[in-house]
């Protein structure tokens, strides 16, 4: 990927739910930490089910920065000569990395329909994302 820039970040329409990561002690941290950023956190501890209605799919909710991207068999992380250590917990061998910077989650998820690959926002959805982060002091550039 010779992309580097700026990024809406869109979850897919629908969940391909993998059950294995509803028992994997890396999700479950991962949102337990998130869940305690929220008001209603003491009754969603624990992990994340199927059926939970948190989770927006369809919509475009951050904004973040292509630094770089490489194979796993390259990592940084391990100076490029091999694959050990990997550069993330959440990183698989045998797959591309894209690397991101200065992640901004939007307060409220924007509905969108999604494309595969790199795609423009559309006018829309652009302008009401970008004023999420205005109010929030940020400039999407």
């Amino acid at each position: 990927m010779a992309y580097r820039g700026p990024l809406w970040l869109h979850a897919g329409a629908r969940s391909r739910w993998d059950p294995a990561g509803e028992h994997s002690q890396l999700v479950r941290r991962a949102w337990n930490s998130w869940v305690r950023t929220r008001p209603d956190a003491a009754e969603l501890l624990g992990g994340p089910t199927r059926n939970c209605h948190l989770i927006r799919f369809g919509a475009v909710s951050a904004l973040a920065v292509v630094t770089g991207c490489h194979h796993a068999t390259a990592c940084p992380a391990s100076g490029g000569d091999d694959i050990w250590p990997l550069c993330s917990p959440w990183a698989a061998y045998g797959q591309w990395h894209i690397e991101l910077a200065d992640v901004r989650p939007l307060p409220e998820p924007v509905p969108c329909r999604g494309m595969l690959g790199l795609w423009r926002l559309p006018d829309d959805v652009e302008k009401a994302v970008r004023e999420q982060l205005s109010e929030d002091g940020e400039h999407g550039d």
